[in-house]
This record gives structure tokens, C-alpha cells and sequence, in this order.
């Protein structure tokens, strides 16, 4: 059994052309059901709903699909059995395959507002006519790679734990990053939605328990059919994904407590390790939260702490590697053109250690100081295709916020280290300048950010970006 990302060439090499719509008050946004259109991508869910292969579409509105083609005359075509004998349709489309049943063939999950389709082959058959079909207008990405969210990190100072919010009864964040100021002006990211992608956030820990999060869960085989991605409360068996919603968006300690929370739990636990169709299946159901009717217009932010290093993995060649590289930047790609600003942790290995998403362009990578304004010697750094990482700075030692709860419900509240806390904190800033200017476009709250930086002019060159991001 194997299974591919299909994401059109055309995709890849160049980017989708959003029509920017205006609307009564004059907002700069974009119509996320419509912005991205690829002439292209339709095809792959039509050819391989016509091999046999069943559907497993997201939640909501069934993607338009053609009919598949009547068949002119069959043929058999035999694999190396009995029992891989398949039978052939011949037209003047090309091969067609008579479904037998989708458990022989396979299925798939079409992703059109990231403009991709899973697919999860059983057939040998299946995947070689899928590929003889389509592999001149798609790549065909195996989901093997690995990426992982920035390894954990010695906070220096452990605690205060099980206290819960008796033992921080106010905020932390520094009169100088402007956060205190922002919610005394009223503005603490409401109406903005906000996108997590780690590993899953406890909807019941006291910081978040007074909110409706929307949550879902992806499994570790999205293409598989006994394993389906499912809208359920939101859990966290690690802690990681709960104290980044607490950074971001906590009711009690959160850079930008009013903001919408939108979770999808593509991390495991374990192993703290995910894989490239896990991240699509997370953004396409983010993207399909967001261009819902009610929140097409809304302005949005994703935090992902998570990533590649800049050389493939032992046992991946580097062609492999490098076609699921291209893959993750298009889909960041997708995340900007539907006016979504992607906000990344740069990575925990220090210095010369840059690697990817935080340098992709599209994304605003984010490394780490502490409250002293002082470079976190585990953050990130370095140039990746005469790109330089990380964009801005956010506080991320020994960061106070949410993180689990014991089984007689006693909350856990946590100092953790690693640029997985400072790019929450600036994504609750972004929240906090897309809730004061909604028509705004992503990239001018991107701007924004970068224009409105404390210096550190004391920091080496090249760790510390533009600055200390900080509301202004």
C-alpha cells in the first residue's frame, strides 16, 4: 500500500492569481471558496474516482467531479496474480479501470482549496495507470517523509506547576511589547480566527475551557480508510500544541485571548513527528473552516511549529526529499494567497541551523529571546537560498502557559523554552494588528510586523532578524 500527495506541476512552479474582492466597507480581502483555482487540479479526483478508487472528502460541500468516461471495449489487464486482474476500459481518454471494490483499489481525499488529492493506493494496478495518466501534469509525492516540530528545549527554570492560576495571577508579557497596552485599548484579537497546527490543544484546561475551539484531529494515515480525520472536543496527550494555544490566544495569559481558536492536531504524541499529507489535511480543513460563509471575510493567522532541516533525512534521496521541500512551500502558498498569514518557529539547533518552512518567503519565521531581549542560544539561524532566518524575534524562554491536566483535573501550568513559544506569541501579535485593521491583507500585517520591531543591536549578525517583534 502506498500513498502520494498529487499536487499539480503548475502548482508548484507558479502561484494561483486571487482576485482581490472589495466589499461595502472597502476591505482588501479575498473570497477563499474562489481564490484558488488551477485549471488543472480537477483532474486527478475524476481519474482516480474512474480506477475504483471511493472518495473521502472532507466535511462540507462535495467537490464537482465529471462523470467518469463510458467505456468503448474492456480489455484484461493481469498483474503478477489472479488476484491483482483488473479489468481495462480503452477510450479515447486513455485507460479507465472497471471498479471492483475501493478496499482492492484504494481511496482518496481531494483537497481543491489547497489545490491537491491525496491518494492511498491498494492496487499496483491502480497506482501504475494513475501515474501513466497523470504524471505529466502531476507529482506524484510519496507521504513517507518525516517532519518534526523543533525539539524540546531545557527551560532553565521548571514551574511553578499544579497551581494553576493562583500561581500567575497576571499576565507577564513586558510593558514593552505593547500587549498590556493593546487589551487595555480593547483589542484582543476579536473577530480574527486563528490556526494551530501541532499537536492538539486541551479544550478543558482551565485557559481555554470557556471557549468553543473548533478541533481536528488527522491520524497518522490520513489516506487511509480505517484511520479517517474526525471533528471531535479537542485533546492533547503531549502539551506541546495546549501551551502554544495558551501563548497565542489564552483567556488568562494569552497574547490575544479573543481570538477564534481553529486546531488541528496533526502531531504525534509520541514520537513528535508528522508527515507532509498530515500538514495538507490540516490546512485544507483550516482553509475549509475559514472560507466558510460566515468567515470567508474574516482576516486569519496559522502558527506551525514544525519542519525540515535543510538536508534530506537518512534513508530519503534527495530527489524525494526535495519534491516534498516544494510541496510544503506551495502549500504556505496557498495559505497567503487566501489571505492567511503563516507565522513558523525557526527551529531549536542554534546558529547555521535554518531550515524549512522558516525559510520559505512565504512564511514569517519567528526565533527566540528571553525577557531580557537576549538571543536564545537554541534559536535558529542561518541562510537557506540567499534567504536569512529567522524575520523577527518573540520571547521564548521560559514562557508561562497552559500545558495538561492530571486525571483528577488538576490543571498544569508550565515554563517551557523553544522557538515554538515565541512564534505563538507572534502570531497572538498579528491577531492583535488584523483585529485593529481587519482590511488589512496578510502581507501588510506581515509588514507591519517587520516595520514595528524593538532592535537588538547588540545581538551578532544575523540571529536576530529585524528585531523583537512587538504592538505598536
Amino acid at each position: 500500500m502506498k500513498s502520494y500527495l498529487l499536487v499539480p506541476k503548475e502548482s508548484i512552479e507558479t502561484h494561483a492569481h486571487p482576485g482581490v474582492r472589495g466589499t461595502e466597507q472597502g476591505e482588501r480581502v479575498l473570497q477563499r471558496t474562489t481564490a484558488l483555482q488551477f485549471m488543472i487540479s480537477g483532474r486527478a479526483p475524476d481519474m482516480l474516482r474512474s480506477l475504483g478508487m471511493r472518495s473521502a472528502t472532507l466535511p462540507g460541500r462535495l467537490p464537482e467531479v465529471s462523470k467518469p468516461p463510458t467505456a468503448a471495449k474492456k480489455k484484461t489487464a493481469k498483474g503478477r496474480g489472479r488476484k491483482n486482474e483488473v479489468q481495462v476500459a480503452v477510450n479515447n481518454d486513455g485507460p479507465v479501470m472497471e471498479p471492483p471494490t475501493a478496499s482492492e483499489v484504494g481511496t482518496y481525499r481531494h483537497m481543491p482549496l489547497i489545490g491537491a488529492t491525496m491518494a492511498h493506493f491498494t492496487s499496483e494496478q491502480a497506482e501504475r495507470v494513475a501515474k501513466e495518466e497523470l504524471g505529466r501534469d502531476f507529482e506524484f509525492i510519496p507521504d513517507t517523509v518525516q517532519l518534526t516540530f523543533p525539539g524540546p528545549v531545557s527551560a532553565g527554570q521548571l514551574g511553578p506547576r499544579n497551581q494553576g492560576l493562583s500561581s500567575l495571577v497576571n499576565r507577564e508579557w513586558p510593558e514593552e511589547c505593547g500587549v498590556n497596552s493593546a487589551h487595555a485599548q480593547g483589542i484582543k484579537g476579536a473577530g480574527v480566527m486563528l490556526g494551530i497546527l501541532d499537536t492538539g490543544v486541551d479544550a478543558d484546561h482551565p485557559e481555554h475551557q470557556n471557549r468553543l475551539i473548533q478541533f481536528r484531529y488527522v491520524s497518522l494515515f490520513p489516506n487511509s480508510p480505517h484511520n479517517p480525520a474526525r471533528d471531535v472536543r479537542g485533546f492533547d496527550p503531549d502539551g506541546h500544541g495546549t501551551h502554544v494555544a495558551g501563548i497565542a490566544a489564552g483567556q488568562y495569559h494569552g497574547v490575544a485571548p479573543e481570538v477564534d481558536l481553529y486546531v488541528a492536531s496533526v502531531i504525534e504524541s509520541e514520537s513528535i513527528r508528522t508527515s507532509l499529507g498530515r500538514v495538507a489535511a490540516g490546512m485544507e480543513w483550516l482553509l475549509h473552516q475559514f472560507s466558510r460563509p460566515e468567515n470567508a471575510t474574516r482576516p486569519a493567522v496559522v502558527n506551525m511549529s514544525l519542519g525540515f532541516p535543510v538536508q534530506p533525512p537518512q534513508g530519503v534521496s534527495d530527489m524525494e526529499y526535495r519534491l516534498n521541500i516544494r510541496a510544503l512551500q506551495t502549500l504556505l502558498r496557498r495559505l497567503v494567497d487566501s489571505n492567511v498569514l503563516p507565522i513558523v518557529a525557526a527551529g531549536n539547533g542554534g546558529a547555521g541551523t535554518a531550515g524549512y518552512p522558516a525559510a520559505f518567503p512565504e512564511a514569517l519565521a519567528v526565533g527566540a529571546v528571553d525577557f531580557s531581549r537576549r538571543v536564545a542560544s537554541f534559536s535558529a539561524s542561518g541562510v537557506v537560498n540567499q534567504r536569512s532566518v529567522p524575520d523577527v524575534m518573540g520571547y521564548g524562554v521560559n514562557v508561562y502557559s497552559s500545558t495538561e491536566r492530571r486525571c483528577n483535573n488538576q490543571a498544569f501550568y508550565e515554563r517551557m523554552s523553544g522557538t515554538s513559544m515565541a512564534a505563538p506569541y507572534v502570531a497572538g501579535l498579528a491577531a492583535l494588528y488584523r483585529c485593529r485593521s481587519p482590511d488589512l491583507t496578510a502581507l501588510e500585517v506581515r509588514d507591519l510586523i517587520l516595520d514595528n520591531v524593538l532592535k537588538l543591536p547588540k545581538t551578532p549578525s544575523g540571529r536576530a532578524g529585524r528585531g523583537l517583534a512587538v504592538y505598536k
